[in-house]
Parts: C-alpha cells; structure tokens; sequence
C-alpha cells in the first residue's frame, strides 16, 4: 500500500531541491532527486522495494509539476510581449520536454529511495 504521506513529503521536496537544482546545470536534477528519494523512503518506514516505488512516486510528480510551472511561465512571458503564437509554441514545448526529464530524474530519486529504504 502507498504511504501517501511519504510520497508528498518527498514530492514537496523534490520541488524545492529541483528549483535550487537550476543553479546546478547538469548534475544538481540528479542530486535533487537522490536526496528527495532518500528522504522520502526513510520516512516510509519499509524495505528497499517499497522505498525505490515511493521514491519513484515522488520524484515524477514533482518533475512533471516543475515542468508544468516552467511551461505556463514561459507561455504567459511570450503572451505578454506580444507573441501569444511564439509562447505557447514554446510553453508547450518545455511541457513536453520537461515531463521526458521529469521520467528521467525519477531514476535517481528511485534509487535513492531504494538506498533510503535499505538504511531504514
């Protein structure tokens, strides 16, 4: 069964560890994501299975909500100087892309719940 709980603590996480991962290019996502995992399958309070599914959870929800803000800011940037057509084009396209990375950085989160489910 899910613990829902863990899985929004390390959702809440996961957003605040990815916004400061933008001054990090590169590696910061995927220590974001480790970190969140980590925290999230700890507090679950399970094995290493259960911690990599909760972990995994949280990691792809907070990268597709990360990437949705992305989209809408930048599509709401293009609607206010003028280019509505241009901003939802690349509105959408941040969307798209973001929620493949966000797929992506719930890799690391997973193996970091995986790690944090072990300790505990």
């Amino acid at each position: 069964m899910t613990d829902w709980r863990s899985v929004g603590i390390g959702f809440v996480l996961q957003v605040v560890f990815g916004i400061i991962a933008f001054a990090f290019l590169g590696v910061g996502t995927a220590i974001a994501g480790f970190l969140a995992g980590l925290v999230s399958a700890y507090l679950t309070n399970h094995d290493a299975r259960d911690g990599a599914w909760h972990s995994l959870l949280s990691g792809a929800l907070g990268g597709i909500i990360i990437a949705t803000i992305a989209g809408v800011a930048i599509s709401l940037l293009g609607f206010a100087l003028g280019s509505s057509e241009l901003g939802a084009l690349f509105g959408g396209s941040v969307v798209a892309i973001g929620v493949l990375i966000a797929f992506l950085t719930a890799i690391p989160s997973s193996v970091g719940g995986a790690i944090g489910g072990y300790i505990n």
